[in-house]
C-alpha cells in the first residue's frame, strides 16, 4: 500500500503515478480477517497529541513510528541521551571542526555561539574541499533529549546565519504535556515557542496501532510560501487517466467515498478508496487534504492518511484487519478531532473574528476567514485558496452570501462523449485580502503581496 500512497502524494506527476501503481499490479487477496475487531463506537480510549500547531485525537494505542520536521529552513533531528553524553558530542564535533584545516589554510570553524550552556551554534566547512555553501549547525540539549538543528547557508553570511540560527535554538523548549499552552510548533518532544509566527515549517509524521498494526496514519502539515497547491480532487483525472490503462492488471480499485469535507475553517477534499498492495490484498487508503492559505500558520497545506494493510518497516505481510465500515468510523473520528491547539495567546476563528470587530466595529480587517454559505461581512476582496474559474480573488459585496469556488478539472473521454460540464463547486473560505476603493479610513492597508499588514498611514 506503501507505494500507491506514494503516489497520490501533494505533487506528483502522472508519470510519476503510472510507476508507483504498475508496481502493485497484483490480483486482489479474497480473504479478510475477521476476528479481530476495533470498538469505534466511543467507548474505547482515545489519546491527544499534538502536531505542530495542532491537535488530533487517535486511539490509545497508537504508537510514533517516526517522522520528520522542518523549522526555520532547518531540519530537526531528536536523539535521547543525558547532559554528560550531550556535552561530549559537542566538544568533539567542534574538536574536529577546529582540528582540521581547510584548502583555504583556515580550520574548517568559521563561527560558533552559545546563547546558554545547553545550546551551542556552528557555522563550518563540512569538509576541507567545500566551496559552494557553509553548513549551519545548532545543538540543544532539553529534558534528556538532544536536538540538532541543521541548514545551509552563503559563505559570506556564516555570522549571520550563526546568528538566526542562535535565535531559532533560543525558541525551543520542552513541552507541557500533550496539549501545552504556549503558542507556536510542536516536535517531538518539544515546542518551538514563537507566538504562532514563523518564516517556514513542515512536518510529515506517521502512527501505528499496535493492536492492528497493519493500520498507519501519516500526518503532513506544510506552511505554503506561494499558492496553495492543487486541490485533491484535482488531480484525480491524471491519476484515473493511468489507472485506465492498467486496469485489467490491477485486479480492481474501488472508490468508496470522496467529495468535498470541511474540517473546522480548513475547506479541503477527502478521497477515500480500496486497492491492491504490494502483497495482492485489498487495501484501504483514506486521503484528506486541505491545500491552506498562502504564509498561513494556522492554515497551512495538510495531509492525513488512513492505510490499512500497511507492512513497511519490516511488518509480516498479513490480510487487513479492519473492515469498510470500521474503518469508515476510524476514518470519521480521527478527521472530525482535528483542531487548532488552544494557547494563551492564539485564538481559533472565531474568536480571533469576534475579538477583531469589536476593537474595530464597522470594519472587518484584513485576514477575516468567511465560510462558503456564510454572509459576507465587508465589502472587499476576497481570497481563496482555489483556482476558481473566476478569479481567486474576487470582489464580494457586504450582505451577499459567499459563494463556492468554481474549478476546472479534466474530463475522461466518457464524460466527454456525455457532454459532461469540465467545472464543479466546491465549498471553500474565503480571505479578506484587500477593501474596496475608497478603503475604510481607519482601515489597515496591505503591503506587498505576501500577506502582511500595514497600519493606517494616519497611526
Amino acid at each position: 500500500m506503501n507505494k500507491l500512497a506514494n503516489c497520490l502524494r501533494m505533487g506528483l506527476a502522472v508519470a510519476t503515478a503510472v510507476a508507483c501503481l504498475a508496481s502493485t499490479a497484483i490480483a486482489a487477496s479474497n480473504s479478510v480477517l475477521k476476528d479481530r475487531k476495533m470498538n469505534t463506537n466511543g467507548n474505547e480510549q482515545w489519546r491527544t497529541h499534538c502536531v505542530g500547531r495542532f491537535l488530533i485525537d487517535l486511539p490509545a494505542d497508537a504508537e510514533y513510528v517516526g517522522g520528520s520536521y522542518d523549522y526555520a529552513f532547518a531540519t530537526v533531528e531528536r536523539k535521547t541521551m543525558d547532559r554528560d553524553a550531550f556535552h561530549r558530542e559537542v566538544d568533539a564535533f567542534e574538536r574536529r571542526l577546529r582540528d582540521t584545516n581547510h584548502d583555504s589554510g583556515t580550520s574548517l570553524l568559521l563561527k560558533s555561539g552559545s546563547p546558554k550552556e545547553t545550546i551551542k551554534v556552528f557555522g563550518y566547512w563540512d569538509s576541507k574541499d567545500q566551496r559552494i555553501g557553509v553548513d549551519i549547525s545548532g545543538y540543544s540539549w532539553i529534558d534528556g533529549q538532544r536536538y540538532l538543528l541543521h541548514k545551509g547557508a552563503s559563505p559570506n553570511k556564516v555570522e549571520a546565519a550563526v546568528a538566526r540560527m542562535s535565535a531559532t535554538m533560543s525558541k525551543l523548549q520542552g513541552r507541557e504535556g500533550d496539549t501545552p499552552p504556549t503558542p507556536g510548533f510542536c516536535v517531538e518532544q518539544a515546542l518551538f515557542a514563537d507566538a504562532n509566527s514563523s518564516s517556514n515549517e513542515s512536518l510529515n509524521i506517521r502512527f501505528r496501532l499496535k493492536s492492528h498494526p497493519d493500520i498507519a496514519v501519516d500526518i503532513a502539515t506544510n506552511l505554503n510560501a506561494g499558492d496553495p497547491p492543487e486541490s485533491l480532487l484535482s488531480r484525480k483525472p491524471g491519476v484515473l487517466s493511468a489507472l485506465g490503462m492498467l486496469g485489467a492488471t490491477l485486479g480492481g480499485i474501488r472508490n468508496i467515498k470522496e467529495g468535498d469535507r470541511i474540517i473546522g475553517d480548513h475547506p479541503g477534499q477527502e478521497w477515500l478508496m480500496k486497492a491492491p498492495n504490494d502483497h495482492g490484498q485489498q487495501a484501504h487508503l483514506f486521503t484528506w487534504e486541505a491545500p491552506g492559505l498562502h504564509a498561513d500558520e494556522l492554515h497551512p497545506q495538510i495531509r492525513i492518511d488512513l492505510q490499512s494493510g500497511n507492512s513497511d518497516g519490516g511488518l509480516d505481510p498479513k490480510p487487513i484487519s479492519m473492515t469498510d465500515q470500521q474503518m469508515l468510523q476510524l476514518w470519521d473520528k480521527i478527521l472530525n478531532s482535528w483542531r487548532l491547539r488552544p494557547t494563551d495567546g492564539s485564538k481559533d476563528a472565531s474568536d480571533r473574528k469576534t475579538l477583531q470587530q469589536s476593537n474595530n466595529s464597522d470594519v472587518v480587517p484584513l485576514g477575516d476567514l468567511v465560510r462558503t454559505g456564510a454572509i459576507c461581512p465587508q465589502t472587499g476582496y476576497w481570497q481563496c485558496p482555489e483556482n476558481d474559474v473566476h478569479g481567486s480573488t474576487r470582489l464580494f459585496q457586504a450582505g451577499a452570501p459567499m459563494p463556492p469556488a468554481i474549478v476546472r478539472r479534466d474530463l475522461s473521454f466518457v464524460e466527454r462523449l456525455r457532454g459532461s460540464s469540465d467545472q464543479h463547486s466546491a465549498s471553500t473560505v474565503w480571505r479578506l485580502v484587500r477593501y474596496d476603493n475608497p478603503g475604510p479610513a481607519n482601515a489597515p492597508t496591505p503591503v506587498a503581496d505576501d500577506g502582511t499588514v500595514q497600519p493606517p498611514r494616519d497611526v
